[in-house]
């Protein structure tokens, strides 16, 4: 049994919650209700909870506060289930900073019953991948001997770039997990010679907050990627559109319309893929902590065109499914650490 704290303020969210669990997850979860950030901090501290969800706004104690306890008294995976409006937006993004392992949005514009999909189907699967962090397995011995194929490709990419004066571009995917390893990657980076873009799996309207969390910690350029503009050296770019990033002909970014993959737009996939098709050898790859294997489809055709391919490694994953997705495909140049990324990151900044 899964021993989970619900702390919000709404008695509509602890009804619609238990509801879906008993609905569609019977004998799996052991329900504990609070409904601000006092009487959640009294129950961790007296009952054996396993992951807490937590809205921001409450009375007595906000969620933020109550994150910032939790995770200095008695550590919990907290996941953040608030509004997306700017200020409580903001609120959640620093209860990432403060330990939180992530935020889902809790739409307010939809009927109850689209509301219980939504807890189904986002919500009680974050549940359930940060109970313990078990969800990750090890990958098979013949997957490592495809990467020994591999080991060379990036000092070969290193040898190639200092032949040409075109700088690289540096694209990175993530998902679940990926603000705090973000994070822990762009604070060990100086300032790059070329372009990073990130492609991050998170609520629109997120979005501004999880920016200016990052601009926060972090001694980097940052920017928003916008229509027609060619991606400069040495700024960090986010996207804020509910649109895929792709790239023209001449390398400007290009949002297009397309639906959804796997239920996520910006997708990784088309991203990678333009990428890969308009700057050919000079495109990276970095895929990090995330579930599925968004990335992977597009992964492909930076390799077709003799770009390169990173993946986070597995004991340094929150959740191993995007980067195991191009480890299996056989497509990963090289495993890393966060620490060796932005090692590689930094020398990579050295040629240029």
């Amino acid at each position: 049994m899964i021993n989970l704290l619900i702390v919000d303020d709404s008695p509509t969210i602890h009804q619609l919650i238990q509801q879906v669990a008993q609905k569609k997850f019977p004998d799996t979860f052991t329900l504990h209700h609070a409904s601000n950030g006092k009487e959640a901090i009294d129950i961790v501290n007296s009952k054996p909870i396993d992951v807490i969800v937590m809205d921001i706004e409450m009375p007595v104690m906000d969620g933020l506060t109550a994150t910032r306890l939790i995770m200095q008294q008695n550590p919990k995976p907290i996941i953040v289930f608030s509004a997306a409006t700017k200020r409580i937006a903001n609120l959640a993004i620093l209860s990432l900073e403060a330990g939180a392992v992530d935020v889902v949005e809790k739409p307010e514009t939809i009927s109850p019953t689209e509301l219980e999909n939504h807890l189904e189907k986002v919500l009680f699967q974050r549940i359930k991948i940060f109970n313990g962090f078990k969800v990750i397995r090890r990958f098979n011995p013949e997957t490592v001997q495809k990467l020994a194929d591999h080991q060379k490709r990036l000092q070969e990419l290193k040898e190639r770039k200092t032949k040409t004066s075109s700088f690289p571009i540096v694209g990175i995917a993530s998902s679940t997990g990926g603000p705090q390893t973000l994070k822990r990657l762009l604070c060990q980076i100086s300032k790059p010679s070329y372009p990073i873009i990130i492609i991050q799996h998170i609520p629109q309207g997120f979005t501004e907050g999880f920016r200016d969390w990052l601009i926060r910690a972090t001694n980097l350029e940052w920017e928003y990627a916008q229509q027609g503009v060619h991606p400069k050296p040495g700024v960090i770019y986010v996207v804020n559109e509910n649109r895929h990033l792709t790239f023209s002909s001449d390398g400007r970014f290009h949002f297009i319309d397309q639906p959804p993959i796997f239920g996520i737009r910006p997708a990784a996939d088309y991203f990678f893929d333009s990428l890969g098709d308009v700057y050919k050898d000079r495109a990276i790859g970095i895929v990090l902590t995330g579930m599925g294997e968004d990335g992977c489809k597009g992964a492909h055709t930076i390799k077709r065109n003799n770009g390169s391919i990173i993946a986070e490694a597995e004991e340094d994953c929150i959740v191993f499914g995007m980067p195991k997705a191009v480890i299996e495909a056989g497509l990963a140049d090289k495993v890393m650490k966060i620490d060796e990324i932005a090692k590689f990151l930094n020398e990579l900044t050295t040629y240029f």
